[in-house]
């Protein structure tokens, strides 16, 4: 990796990861990213951070990132990580870069008492999915679902319950 050193992303790299997760989301769906530097800096590193991230730095240029956030499995009682994104610079790649950006993720989550990394993949993305192979992981057969803004909100309202003793 040469001059490369993974390290915890601080608040200066804040425009960079947006820059990243730019990248990625042209990548993944040839769609624009909606994370500011802004976002960054209040879900990352605000008051009450939402997730966690690691860059890969080259001289003070980020080549990548991993952004996680904690997680729970209720079937093994288990911590773990949930790994949002994980992202390498074209032409960065082939370097072993993602690799220890997932090496230094797995130390992470044992360091914090976890014993899971877990992260969806893209059926289209044919060599991230390679690549995670090649590190150990293996296909859980689920589908991943969502409920986006429209929705959400749909069932939000249409719900009566009180949340949290309100």
């Amino acid at each position: 990796m040469g001059g490369v050193r993974v390290r915890r992303a601080d608040r200066g790299d804040a425009a960079a990861l947006a820059e990243l997760s730019a990248l990625l989301t042209g990548e993944d769906s040839g769609g624009r990213s909606r994370l500011t530097a802004a976002d960054v800096l209040e879900h990352c590193f605000g008051d009450r951070p939402t997730f966690q991230a690691l860059v890969a730095d080259e001289r003070g240029r980020l080549l990548g990132y991993a952004s996680f956030y904690p997680s729970y499995d209720t079937q093994y009682a288990a911590k773990g990580l949930y790994l949002q994104d994980l992202y390498v610079r074209r032409e960065a790649r082939r370097r072993g870069i993602g690799r220890t950006l997932m090496g230094t993720l797995a130390r992470v989550c044992l360091e914090h008492g976890g014993c899971y990394l877990v992260w969806n993949a893209l059926p289209s993305n044919r060599p991230g999915r390679a690549f995670y192979r090649a590190l150990g992981a293996r296909t859980e057969r689920v589908i991943t679902l969502s409920l986006q803004p429209g929705p959400l909100r749909r069932l939000a309202a249409d719900s009566e319950a009180e949340v949290f003793g309100g």
